[in-house]
């Protein structure tokens, strides 16, 4: 799980520009589907096997970014965010200074960092009323004109990534960027492998690969249009409060304890028959599990809901979410994995 990890986190894709982690997906996924398909939008699907209902697997395979707005004369990349911002400066829940940047364009990359004016030159800021604005925040390649990035392809548009590899943390944690959502496709990789091994299939199992959910669910929401469905489990990153900071009795959940099921969000109330069932399978089969409801929060689920697809949600337990240090279990991912597993071969009407 941890190489599986690593390398989908390491892949390069912002929203909008998802093109190399669906690049990955169709190859790996066509190496144990009977059938991959690759939408117009960019969305992919894969038939892993078996007959009946339709189930889908779903993550999404775009990351948080960073879009260029302008540059300086000093060849220095001015930012805005992939959102539609109504703040008009920085949110609290982003916080990517300092930290080594990509920057994507037309024909390849460029490293850079994310920064902002610091130390010593900013002294006579310090101000306890002071935020940050947009242009205080800046992605420094490395050049001394606007010509030159240019000259390397940068021009407003461009996508802006923070690029940290995965690395393990004790014996059981995986850190860096992009958890959100690149672990569920790597769970759902994982669990597509076993499942195309199995001849006790429930359901017609597919996976899906989506775009741009981080921009408002936008590619979950035509997924109907090219395969008709019937129900479907999401997978997305899982909020905790096992760290210091959140309220626990808002965000009960923990890193090491098992998937999450989630009731409901501010995106949809996921069904209570799926979510009961995967609670049931977990238990049954030993599989630790968590119960779970959110705010500030959504999920591609909401998007096949307004279809007519029943869904649920499963969320692996991530701190540090929206930031370059996402963190999960390696054990979290593994029983997410087995849960899967136990609800495509069980049913959701089967006894468990």
């Amino acid at each position: 799980m941890f190489d599986l990890v690593k390398t989908l986190c390491g892949i390069p894709g912002p929203v909008g520009h998802e093109d190399a982690v669906q690049d990955w997906i169709v190859e790996r996924w066509g190496g144990f589907a009977s059938e991959v398909r690759r939408t117009r939008v960019d969305n992919v699907l894969a038939k892993v096997g078996g007959s009946g209902k339709r189930l889908l697997i779903m993550g999404h395979a775009d990351e948080i970014n960073f879009m260029v707005k302008s540059i300086s004369d000093d060849g220095f990349l001015h930012i805005w965010p992939y959102y539609g911002d109504t703040r008009g400066y920085p949110p609290r829940w982003v916080m990517p200074l300092n930290q080594p940047a990509l920057v994507l364009t037309d024909t390849g990359t460029v490293d850079g960092y994310i920064a902002t004016a610091s130390g010593h030159v900013v002294g006579g800021r310090d101000d306890p009323a002071f935020k940050y604005s947009w242009n205080d925040w800046f992605v420094d390649i490395g050049v001394a004109s606007r010509a030159e990035a240019e000259a390397l392809g940068i021009h407003a548009g461009c996508r802006v990534i923070w690029h940290n590899e995965v690395k393990r943390l004790g014996a059981h944690h995986l850190v860096g960027k992009a958890m959100d959502d690149r672990a569920a496709l790597a769970i759902a990789t994982r669990a597509g492998e076993i499942l195309a091994e199995r001849d006790d299939l429930a359901y017609e199992v597919w996976l899906a690969s989506t775009i741009q959910e981080e921009n408002g669910l936008i590619g979950a929401s035509s997924i109907v249009d090219e395969i008709e469905l019937d129900l479907c489990i999401n997978l997305d990153v899982g909020l905790v409060g096992d760290i210091p900071g959140p309220d626990k009795r808002d965000f009960p959940s923990r890193m090491g304890d098992g998937p999450v099921v989630v009731y409901q969000d501010m995106s949809a109330h996921y069904s209570r028959k799926m979510s009961n069932k995967l609670v049931a399978i977990a238990r049954d089969q030993g599989i630790p599990v968590q119960q779970a409801i959110y705010q500030n929060y959504g999920s591609d689920a909401a998007s096949l809901l307004k279809r007519g697809v029943e869904v649920s949600l499963i969320a692996f337990p991530t701190r540090y979410t929206h930031s370059p240090i996402e963190t999960v279990d390696e054990r979290d991912l593994q029983h997410c994995v087995d849960l899967i597993v136990a609800f495509a071969t069980n049913g959701l009407e089967k006894q468990s």
